[in-house]
């Protein structure tokens, strides 16, 4: 018969901070967290022409990337990125969902 040994869950959600939009997804195996990406957005609105004349529309540009996995923590942005408050903003969204973990 058929016994299960695991069962992970994905979970994707997003955090917006001033001009930045953080796209965040995690793993859970039971109540643990085992990985958790943070893709980095910077928006930027842009005017396009259209029929009816010229209109702004806001875009998402790429800025980094953010992730724990295996115990580790790793950063990777453009070397001339500030990266203090998008850490900041990583550690926020860590401390919330292990907090959201504990309820469970």
């Amino acid at each position: 018969m058929f016994t299960e040994e695991s069962r992970s869950i994905v979970v994707a959600g997003s955090a917006e901070r001033g001009d930045y939009k953080y796209k965040v997804n995690y793993n859970l195996s039971g109540n643990n967290l085992t990985s958790l990406h943070c893709n980095v957005y910077k928006k930027v609105s842009e005017e396009v022409t259209t029929s009816t004349g010229t209109q702004a529309v806001e875009q998402e540009t790429y800025v980094g990337i953010m992730f724990q996995e295996s115990g580790n923590k790793q950063f990777s942005f453009p070397q001339d990125t500030d990266i203090t408050p998008h850490v900041a903003v990583f550690e926020t969204v860590l401390t919330e969902i292990k907090a959201g973990l504990v309820c469970l």
